[in-house]
């Protein structure tokens, strides 16, 4: 398969009109966009073959790393797919984006903290986020934090999209399967997630 264009991916993920457009096709034919090995970068080592269903979710046998919808009804999840493998996608009755490997990395925070999942195709990365800040410094007073889970996308260093769940039953990133499917990172992928802070105030 033939590696689809960063910004074509870009678009799947945030469902906009142009993938609609570029990957119709494939899903016509009832298949999803999945990053091939040779678009994935040495940091999301692909698995080499995807337990792909009907659904966007996790299969009963899999582990579910983290899900959500978004406000466009589309749903985003990290599955893990074997000791080691794990697999983001995204889409909604079905999966219009799939991409393997992935790394992951948490800090603490004053009274919060946040894990990152960061799967890449070239230059453009999807971190998912699950973060916990507090909003109120105020001696005596309570944390009053902010809770925000989705996912940020980044040409290189630029922020090109951002998705935030919107879903009661969203499933935060699980530290303990994070830690059992991804090699582990020292620092976050990007600081830029502090921007979901201002949209969930």
């Amino acid at each position: 398969m033939r590696a689809l264009p960063a910004f074509t991916l870009l678009l799947a993920s945030c469902g906009g009109g142009a993938a609609e457009n570029e990957a119709g096709p494939a899903r016509e034919r009832g298949k999803p966009v999945v990053a091939p090995a040779a678009a994935l970068s040495p940091v999301a080592a692909p698995a080499p073959t995807s337990p792909l269903g009907n659904t966007v979710g996790c299969a009963p046998d899999e582990d579910r790393i983290f899900s959500c919808k978004v406000a466009s009804g589309k749903r985003i999840a990290i599955c893990g797919t074997g000791e080691r493998d794990a697999e983001y996608r995204f889409g909604g009755s079905t999966p219009e984006l799939v991409l393997r490997g992935g790394r992951w990395a948490s800090v603490p925070y004053s009274g919060g903290g946040e894990a990152q999942i960061v799967f890449a195709n070239g230059t453009t990365r999807y971190i998912v986020f699950s973060r916990m800040v507090r909003t109120n410094f105020a001696a005596g007073e309570p944390n009053n934090p902010a809770i925000s889970d989705g996912v940020i996308v980044l040409d290189g260093e630029k922020v090109i999209g951002l998705q935030l769940c919107d879903d009661a039953d969203t499933v935060s990133i699980d530290y303990d399967l994070a830690e059992a499917h991804f090699p582990r990172a020292d620092e976050l992928f990007s600081w830029e997630t502090d921007r979901a802070d201002r949209r969930t105030r």
